[in-house]
């Protein structure tokens, strides 16, 4: 049996290293276009602090480790064609120029997603950048180090510029952001965005909300709330799953532009499968399929479709996704999972939304405190999502919210819970406690 796989980051080896585990004596090719192995792309924004740390710290294994499993994993190698006919891909080895074919008995198509590039007037220069893979991620530290900017402008108030804003603050670099959209953040309420726009302030950053961005002309970015000036421009305005190949082949797109695929991450190609950020992900609490392309859901679809593929005629469905994410902005942890307020109003939800604030230590100093917002529905009070945000440990309690959903808990169950507690990690009442027992009074 012989598996082609194009892209070799997230999905797409954990694809490959499935299969190897499963079944050592299948032949596994894995085609990926780029010069790195998989790596953390999480962790690109934050490398740029330090100036010692290569890039290539983030990789999750070294090519020698991956060659060692049995897999042939070909860099530079780009998948140019796809043919479901003749099961066969096209491929354009990028090194030498030499074009041949490559046959398979199963194709996984784990070809990730790019950023939306501005094709504006002078968004080609050489100072502006998008954090689309670990070159970019090399040529952005490069400029930062050689040139020392004073200033930028992020165009784009998304996860990514909120921590490279982060970042750039903390190398004495000013950064200004600026987003076409009213309000930042728009999947998280009003009541976490709050805490973020006073971080913002207390930081001293400068935000600028409904803008356009019209052009660079040279070291200025003309926008409708005027010329800012910006030694370097980072965009991070959203990404698109890369599909063209894919559709180019038959393939059917779904959700977002991103491969349809069914519960077993099946698409409608013969014998091919999706996983990752080109593809859709079946969202739990919704019922169906949705995008939210993350490195965690990347790698347990990629999982899932080399398993399948040893077992074809007993396949597993993928469980779904709860959409829980977290990022760093400064001292603040900013989470979510579950439904979002725009989404349990689409769903036509009938639900209570509770807002908490707590401390998150007991008597121990170097505590925090944090918000805590709970949506439950109206009469089970069964947990439909959550959000947070504040200071010292949020991410591991929005875990404890996201294991919650994954078991379909209600508020009533969740109030009791028995959560550890001493003074240096939690109060005598958790602050999930706290909210689960005031969401209790109003379902």
């Amino acid at each position: 049996m012989k598996t082609v796989i194009i892209g070799g980051i997230a999905a797409g080896l954990s694809a490959a290293s499935q299969i190897k585990r499963q079944a050592p004596d299948a032949t596994v090719v894995v085609l990926e276009k780029g010069g790195d192995v998989s790596y953390a792309a999480c962790g690109m924004p934050y490398n740029l602090f330090y100036r010692d740390t290569p890039v290539e710290d983030l990789y999750a294994l070294r090519f020698d480790t991956i060659t060692g499993r049995g897999i042939d994993y070909r860099l530079h190698h780009e998948a140019i064609g796809i043919d479901p006919q003749r099961q066969e891909v096209s491929v354009l080895d990028l090194r030498t120029g030499r074009e041949y074919r490559e046959s398979y008995d199963f194709l996984v198509y784990a070809t990730g997603n790019r950023p939306i590039k501005l094709s504006l007037p002078g968004f080609d220069d050489d100072n502006v950048f998008a954090f689309r893979n670990l070159d970019e991620t090399r040529q952005v530290k490069a400029y930062l180090y050689a040139k020392a900017p004073k200033s930028a402008v992020l165009v784009g108030a998304g996860y990514t510029n909120l921590e490279v804003a982060d970042v750039l603050s903390n190398m004495k670099i000013r950064p200004v952001i600026v987003d076409k959209a009213p309000k930042i953040l728009p999947a998280f309420c009003d009541e976490l965005r709050e805490k973020v726009l006073e971080k913002i302030a207390e930081k001293g950053l400068e935000l600028h909300t409904e803008v356009d961005v019209m052009e660079k002309a040279g070291n200025l970015v003309r926008t409708s709330v005027g010329d800012i000036a910006a030694d370097m421009v980072v965009t991070a305005i959203g990404i698109r799953p890369c599909t063209e190949l894919f559709a180019a082949a038959g393939g059917e797109l779904g959700v977002a532009g991103a491969a349809r695929v069914d519960r077993f991450l099946l698409t409608s190609l013969s014998n091919t499968f999706a996983a990752g950020d080109c593809a859709e992900h079946y969202v739990r609490q919704l019922g169906r399929n949705g995008y939210m392309p993350l490195g965690p859901v990347a790698n347990k679809q990629g999982r899932l479709a080399g398993s399948n593929i040893i077992g074809y005629d007993n396949m597993k469905p993928f469980p779904g996704i709860d959409q829980t994410a977290v990022f760093k902005f400064f001292d603040l942890t900013i989470g979510t999972t579950g439904l979002n307020e725009r989404q349990l109003a689409e769903e036509k939800l009938v639900y209570v939304k509770v807002v908490v604030d707590n401390a998150t230590r007991g008597t121990f100093p170097g505590g925090g405190t944090m918000r805590i917002i709970l949506f439950c529905q109206r009469g089970s009070g069964r947990l439909l999502g959550a959000q947070m945000v504040g200071q010292d440990v949020v991410a591991k309690r929005l875990d404890v919210l996201a294991t919650a959903l994954y078991a379909g808990m209600s508020v009533f169950e969740l109030a009791e819970l028995d959560l550890s507690y001493a003074p240096p990690y939690a109060p005598v009442r958790d602050p999930i406690l706290v909210a689960a027992n005031q969401a209790v009074k109003l379902v």
